[in-house]
């Protein structure tokens, strides 16, 4: 995967040189947005995969919740997850109601990663409040640790990482799809660039294709005209 980055990395560094060349060639532009893209999504994967590996020794383990509490652990660790982990389903907060800006009880029902579903005491309806609006239901108390959660809570912690893994899967599916295009992208963009237009590909001067054929043939016997033939010069010899 690594090898796949850099070799990315070098195509968008040839795209921009040629850029200099031809700033407004919309194939090299979408060539170049393309490649930014597919690198981002490389590196994503990377980290992704990276994270997987610190994780991946636990899943021997034969309790199923001291599994869930190690994974949770090590996603409130990833600081591109740190800061919605720390909700869980099944917990009460207070949300900002947006009729009137307050805040109220309300019983979180999933967490995403830039708000929460929620659902407001004495509705059924569920409303997305970003994570800004969210606050603990007390201050002054300590949110429960992994080990003092009940056991709803544990199967919707477990429901919620294999949701992640499985979002992962897709991902690390996406991105494959996005290599084989760049690939042909980029095949297609060198073939294209070796090819100079108004060049011949055979030179006149060639060796002829068969044995009636004479080098350097171009516009002889049109209009009925033969080739020209070749006089000795005559006023030469005279004049000696």
């Amino acid at each position: 995967m690594a090898e796949d980055l850099r070799n990315y990395t070098l195509q968008l560094q040839q795209v921009e040189a040629a850029l200099l060349t031809d700033p407004h060639n919309e194939e090299l532009l979408k060539l170049k947005a393309d490649l930014e893209e597919v690198i981002e999504l490389t590196q994503d994967l990377i980290k992704t995969q990276d994270g997987d590996s610190k994780v991946s020794n636990i899943h021997g383990s034969s309790n199923s919740d001291d599994v869930t509490a190690s994974l949770l652990a090590a996603e409130e660790r990833d600081p591109a997850t740190r800061h919605y982990s720390k909700w869980i389903i099944g917990e009460k907060c207070l949300a900002k109601w947006r009729a009137d800006g307050m805040f109220y009880e309300a019983l979180i029902e999933e967490v995403l990663e830039d708000n929460l579903k929620v659902k407001f005491d004495g509705y059924t309806t569920l409303e997305v409040v970003s994570l800004t609006d969210i606050k603990p239901l007390n201050s002054g108390s300590k949110r429960p640790h992994s080990t003092d959660e009940s056991k709803h809570g544990k199967g919707y912690n477990r429901e919620y990482l294999k949701k992640k893994k499985q979002k992962k899967q897709q991902r690390f599916k996406q991105i494959e799809e996005e290599r084989e295009s760049e690939k042909n992208k980029w095949l297609s963009f060198h073939t294209k660039a070796s090819k100079k237009p108004g060049v011949r590909t055979k030179s006149i001067f060639a060796s002829p294709d068969n044995l009636t054929g004479r080098v350097g043939i171009g516009t002889c016997g049109i209009s009925g005209k033969p080739m020209t033939e070749y006089t000795p010069g005559e006023k030469w010899k005279k004049g000696g």
